[in-house]
């Protein structure tokens, strides 16, 4: 059984979603970054999530965010795959699926330890598998410039069912952006961090980059790799392929605290056995059953749970 849409309130996680086959279609560019956060931004604006982090790489990307439950979470991510489906494959003159399979979702604890370790996680990809030397040099889309000087992020949103139906006029006489739509990523602390003023946090930040440059350094030192360097990532030919290297499952929970990782795996599990009963008594023809709160319901859409209110935004 796969892992149910289920999470808990108010809470913080970790997305990440694979390309099909390991193929380059995120790779960076001109063309490729400003459509990416343009998805990003009119998703966000669409279903009002909280947006900590994000990082794409040339064939997955990952998301920090909180969300207030799980139909949240989901109508966002469906916007940003399927929406990146769409433009990247006009783009690239292909059909058919960008994605491996649906996106993964992984609850984050509520302490700054995992958090700070989830952040640097996601910070480190490029330097940690020796694409380029510091975390700054990575050419791609990320919410680094934010995070570490404050810069806001904008993307572009093109309107193609409006191009198109345009085009189909015989007097149309097109005009450079004008479907074009500039939406910015809009950003929020870490949940640990909310009282946190942004001077102290962003310089934990600046600290977490300086530690992965300086572990990167210090490794590649040992095992005499050269980093591949920005200019071959952005001249990459989108077809390439690069498999799955690890198959470890992957975990229910991120806890940096055994009790703390235990007792939220213990409510995932309760939820998930109420779930499968449910389920079991719902094929055996009794269609009024109740599915647990927070989940989706066979034929009946989201299960919302009681005093489930608006995740404050920006």
């Amino acid at each position: 059984m796969r892992p149910l849409r289920c999470p808990f309130p108010l809470y913080c996680y970790e997305i990440t979603t694979r390309t099909i086959n390991g193929e380059f279609l995120l790779r960076p560019g001109e063309e490729v970054d400003p459509i990416i956060l343009g998805v990003i931004g009119r998703a966000q604006e669409q279903t009002r999530v909280r947006i900590h982090g994000f990082h794409f790489m040339s064939n997955h990307c990952h998301f920090l965010i909180t969300v207030r439950n799980a139909e949240q979470k989901s109508k966002f991510m469906r916007l940003v795959n399927g929406n990146l489906s769409k433009k990247l494959n006009d783009l690239h003159g292909r059909r058919g699926t960008m994605w491996h399979r649906r996106f993964r979702a992984i609850g984050v604890a509520p302490d700054e330890e995992t958090q700070m370790a989830r952040l640097r996680y996601i910070m480190a990809h490029g330097v940690k598998e020796d694409l380029v030397e510091k975390v700054g040099d990575w050419p791609g889309v990320s919410s680094l410039p934010w995070l570490l000087y404050g810069e806001p992020i904008y993307g572009v949103w093109t309107d193609f069912t409006a191009r198109y139906n345009a085009r189909r006029r015989k007097s149309y006489v097109p005009t450079p952006g004008e479907f074009d739509t500039v939406y910015e990523v809009r950003m929020s602390p870490l949940p640990c961090w909310s009282e946190t003023s942004t001077d102290v946090w962003r310089q934990s930040v600046r600290n977490l980059a300086a530690g992965i440059d300086a572990e990167a350094a210090q490794r590649r030192t040992e095992s005499g790799v050269r980093v591949l360097g920005a200019a071959a990532v952005l001249a990459a030919d989108i077809t390439t392929r690069v498999p799955l290297r690890s198959r470890r499952r992957a975990p229910s929970v991120h806890a940096s605290r055994a009790v703390v990782r235990a007792r939220l795996k213990a409510g995932l599990r309760a939820i998930t056995h109420a779930y499968m009963e449910a389920s079991a008594r719902f094929r055996d023809g009794e269609w009024d059953v109740e599915f647990p709160e927070g989940t989706f319901r066979p034929l009946g859409g989201f299960v919302t749970p009681h005093g489930d209110g608006d995740l404050a935004m920006w």
